[in-house]
């Protein structure tokens, strides 16, 4: 069994003993396949029953305790992920990983909450459109989704019929690649709360003037419609532009927010971990930016010679 198709039959047990899906839906959210789903059941020794015409996982203890966690990290309540995994919060209070008991009461509410979450490896894009000058949108049409991957084909960006694209025969993305993003969100949570934070840290890192490139400002200047705007909005005069800017070779270059995301299966996944709740903290992620242009079929990228590293800081106590 190919890697990837053992990870998305493991998705569909995980959901089958997590949320008490039959094996048709199951197979059907993780884009496995019956077949491969009981070729997994076999080869994991996982045990299943038919009841009321539904096939019904039969987990160990210890896929329980997983699948327990997994269910309360999602928000529901030890009771309710108790009974999810056909188990009660009296046996999964006395359950551990790593030494540390799983779930702790909380003082103050009397509820019973996590103590250890799971630790999920994720590949993260977010993608969009650039403008420039007089918020023109450069290039124009949809982005080319036989080009990206994944969750990304679904998500087009939006385009303002009145905004004017000068390249009308072109297409023109940025695009950043986190391909090992650690955090305790899963797949459907870890892209909506990630976003627009590293939007935050594109922009500061790329639309921020503190580059001097004597060359590329007299260049700039050469235009009329530069030089009032840049006169009116105090820029250039210290010869300094943007990394965004040095990287097209244009001025007043942004990317348009919000921004499109997509957490890409593409990336074999990683066996879950599971880490106290104590022990998250800051984490650093690195993504790889580009600038994607792409002509009568043609593709070009910039930065042309490698992909422009972007840092990333975040703290995983904050989920």
């Amino acid at each position: 069994m190919r890697e990837e198709v053992r990870q998305r039959a493991l998705d569909a047990l995980n959901r089958m003993m997590r949320d008490g899906l039959g094996i048709m839906e199951a197979a059907r959210v993780s884009r496995s396949s019956r077949r491969s789903i009981r070729n997994m059941m076999r080869e994991s020794g996982i045990r299943a029953v038919m009841r009321g015409g539904r096939l019904k996982v039969i987990p160990s203890m210890e896929q329980r305790i997983n699948a327990f966690i997994m269910h309360m990290n999602q928000g529901y309540s030890a009771t309710a992920s108790a009974k999810a995994v056909s188990t009660t919060v009296r046996t999964m209070r006395g359950k551990t990983k790593g030494g540390s008991p799983i779930i702790v009461k909380n003082t103050s509410t009397g509820k019973w909450e996590l103590n250890v979450l799971p630790m999920y490896h994720h590949s993260i894009v977010v993608y969009g459109r650039i403008t420039g000058l007089g918020d023109n949108v450069q290039g124009s049409g949809n982005l080319p989704v036989e080009r990206l991957s994944g969750d990304q084909q679904n998500r087009q960006p939006e385009e303002p019929d009145d905004i004017k694209s000068p390249e009308a025969d072109s297409a023109i993305w940025f695009q950043v690649d986190f391909n090992d993003f650690i955090s305790t969100l899963s797949r459907g949570e870890v892209g909506s709360f990630y976003a627009p934070k590293i939007m935050e840290a594109l922009k500061e890192q790329l639309e921020t003037p503190n580059i001097v490139d004597v060359d590329m400002v007299e260049r700039f200047l050469n235009n009329d419609d530069v030089r009032t705007h840049s006169s009116a909005n105090g820029r250039l005069g210290s010869d300094e532009i943007t990394r965004l800017e040095q990287i097209m070779s244009r001025y007043d270059v942004s990317m348009k927010t919000p921004a499109n995301y997509g957490v890409d299966d593409n990336l074999i996944a990683e066996e879950v971990e599971f880490v106290e709740k104590s022990a998250l903290g800051p984490e650093v992620s690195i993504g790889d930016f580009q600038i994607f242009m792409l002509r009568d079929d043609e593709t070009s990228t910039y930065p042309s010679d490698s992909p422009e590293e972007i840092r990333f800081d975040y703290d995983l106590s904050d989920e």
